[in-house]
């Protein structure tokens, strides 16, 4: 490969049943002193997650505050919150415990409690954030987002719109991977979760910023999300492959940190802000209907994920093979149970204009820009026909 690039990973990640017993004894190694705010949310709290980690904290002599206050796709002033916690409490560690939206909301928290300005002075890189004073730690509940080793975060505005903030330093300094926490995942998030990582892989790899790091994470996580996503939705206890679906988030998460997304999560994102659909099935369904139009332009790595969800090529050309990769994707999809008409969820073809116009927007162009292939207008119209009138598209 002669194009240059750089590759450089930013936290440390733990990996281990019953590596969260640890996380005092980390908060003092990383702080150097001994006080943490734990950022969760209810769901969280009321499985008893948050208390085992309380616990932990506290044997190790760890003073700690919690902080439950996140909704799904959180808000600005949900982190503005947390980060009033962490500033009144004189905390040098903050927590994420949870999905993507407790690890965002604990990630933006630490930067902003550091500054004298509120969330939204910092959306869309408005503005810089303040030297980062506070050190965070990462402890995941689903296996989906990657945020656990991402450098960006996604939350809403008071007028509901999905944008995010991005720093260099905004990476965790340590991600804890602990098996044991994602067996009390409902079907449901297991499964959009779940897809929400392979959406990752996919696109880190697919996109404009590929390079071979990348396509070694991505096709790595592709391979064990195959492997395993239909063992963890038909046995939730099976720990061997609750952890490597774990393991295969953190790679992608990896991935997209150096790789950026595509066309899936512009949107998907554009999805979240419409019609308020949870992010994973909200990208799922967005991949659903641009897969093969993407293996189209991009035949070479499409054939590569196809061979990673173990499509069999026997026979098929390189094109053939690519386009085989949709039909394997289409059908974890259908395994998974999520629903792919959003007709329940009050979107309908009416909504087509303002849909296109939130997948154009500032906060999406990024997503928009690095997919593999250049989508036009009319393309994007497309795919929001197919999605809110449940129609199939053709590649």
């Amino acid at each position: 490969m002669s194009t240059p690039f750089e590759f450089t990973p930013k936290t440390r990640v733990a990996y281990g049943i019953g590596r969260y017993l640890q996380i005092g004894n980390d908060v003092k190694s990383l702080s150097g002193e001994s006080k943490a705010v734990l950022v969760t949310d209810p769901g969280v709290v009321r499985v008893g997650l948050a208390d085992l980690v309380l616990k932990a904290l506290e044997a190790e002599g760890v003073e700690t505050r919690l902080f439950s206050n996140v909704q799904s796709d959180p808000s600005a002033d949900s982190i503005d919150e947390a980060a009033e916690v962490i500033r009144a409490f004189g905390s040098a560690c903050a927590i994420g415990l949870g999905g993507g939206s407790a690890m965002d909301v604990a990630k933006m928290a630490a930067f902003v409690a550091g500054g004298e300005q509120p969330t939204m002075h910092y959306a869309l890189m408005a503005n810089p954030f303040p030297y980062k004073k506070i050190k965070t730690i990462m402890l995941p509940t689903t296996s989906g987002t990657g945020a656990e080793v991402t450098s960006t975060v996604v939350f809403s505005t008071p007028e509901k719109r999905k944008v995010w903030g991005w720093d260099a330093n905004m990476a965790t300094e340590l991600a804890i991977l602990e098996p044991e926490f994602t067996k009390a995942l409902p079907r449901f998030l297991t499964a959009a979760t779940t897809l929400d990582a392979l959406v990752h892989a996919i696109e880190a790899c697919t996109g404009k910023r590929t390079n071979p790091f990348i396509e070694a994470l991505s096709l790595q996580s592709v391979q064990l999300i195959a492997e395993n996503f239909e063992k963890a939705l038909e046995t939730p206890d099976d720990l061997e492959a609750r952890g490597n679906l774990a393991l295969a988030a953190t790679l992608a998460g990896m991935a997209i940190e150096q790789g950026g997304t595509g066309i899936a999560h512009c949107i998907g994102h554009a999805l979240g802000t419409v019609g308020r659909i949870h992010h994973g099935r909200a990208v799922a369904i967005a991949l659903h209907v641009a897969y093969k139009w993407n293996a189209e332009e991009a035949v070479g790595i499409h054939a590569k994920i196809a061979k990673a969800m173990g499509a069999d090529g026997t026979g098929l050309t390189e094109k053939e093979l690519a386009l085989a990769g949709a039909e394997e994707y289409s059908r974890l999809v259908h395994v998974s149970g999520l629903k792919l008409s959003l007709a329940e969820d009050g979107l309908t073809k009416e909504n087509i204009e303002k849909f296109v116009q939130t997948m154009q927007s500032q906060e999406n162009a990024p997503m928009l820009n690095n997919n593999c292939r250049q989508a036009s207008t009319e393309d994007l119209q497309k795919f929001a026909t197919s999605i809110l009138e449940h129609q199939p598209l053709e590649a």
